[in-house]
């Protein structure tokens, strides 16, 4: 196979280096990784859903607090202190590597009112629906056509009154010859691995895909399930810019009217 797949590298990086996979400094890398390191990368997930959920209800008001999703959940890095604060959760990933980590990680902490799926496009082991649903440096890693067939399998299943979180970036800063050598390692695999021998890494190390959205498509997407009520942050790190989308879907939605979809134009963003 030439081309990059997502899927596939997802589930070696859960295999082999499952933290760095996640949150790509070398203090994580599985052969630097103490439990010192282990315990800072733990906390940046409590830091940041504290902060989605203070920015959730300085926006929206109270949220209920019976079910979250967190969709591409790698180790559980934000499943344990969303599990803190809602009643049930469920974590979701596509590789088995990352969901094991991810149990074990709990399982150490006595948490049991978390659900582990194995994740595919159509999130066809998710039966239930949700107070909030949230996704952090996920969908970059996922192609952009079957990305944005996710989000709308996430906002079908978004409880009335709930909380849609999701980020995504949507343009790259770099150099026309890093864009262009981004290109050749996704679309032509041997590409990749005399990179990673260039840069003194494993020569079958993963290649990690960095897909831009549309912000349009996106936000269409949302209000396609009358959702108006927005809360939009761009984040400006590294070679990408980012968009993170808070959205509330309405108590008595709007978005179906004798089983057809009313396409809301008016959105409310915020930074």
């Amino acid at each position: 196979m030439l081309r990059d797949d997502s899927d596939i590298a997802w589930e070696k990086w859960g295999e082999h280096d499952p933290y760095f996979g996640v949150l790509t400094d070398d203090r994580f890398r599985r052969e630097n990784l103490t439990e010192k390191s282990k315990a800072e990368f733990l906390e940046t997930g409590r830091v940041h859903v504290q902060r989605v959920l203070s920015i959730a209800s300085n926006q929206f008001g109270g949220l209920a607090l019976k079910a979250a999703l967190d969709f591409g959940c790698g180790v559980g890095r934000l499943v344990i202190p969303l599990a803190r604060e809602f009643e049930h959760v469920t974590a979701a990933d596509v590789s088995s590597g990352m969901l094991q980590t991810a149990k074990q990680n709990c399982s150490e902490l006595g948490m049991n009112n978390i659900e582990f799926v194995h994740s595919d496009d159509r999130l066809s082991q998710i039966a239930r629906s949700f107070d909030f649903i949230h996704s952090y440096l996920v969908f970059q890693h996922i192609p952009v056509q079957r990305g944005e067939r996710i989000i709308t399998q996430l906002l079908e299943r978004l409880n009335d009154g709930g909380v849609l979180a999701v980020h995504f970036p949507f343009a790259r800063k770099e150099s026309l010859i890093r864009k262009l050598a981004y290109f050749l390692r996704k679309n032509f695999s041997p590409f990749s691995i005399l990179a990673n021998i260039v840069r003194a890494r494993r020569w079958n190390e993963p290649f990690i895909q960095m897909n831009c959205y549309d912000v349009n498509g996106v936000l269409t997407l949302i209000s396609g399930h009358g959702i108006k009520d927005v809360f939009l942050e761009v984040i400006d790190a590294g070679g990408f810019i980012s968009a993170f989308v808070i959205a509330k879907k309405p108590e008595h939605p709007l978005g179906k009217i004798q089983g057809k979809h009313l396409w809301a134009a008016e959105f409310s963003p915020q930074a």
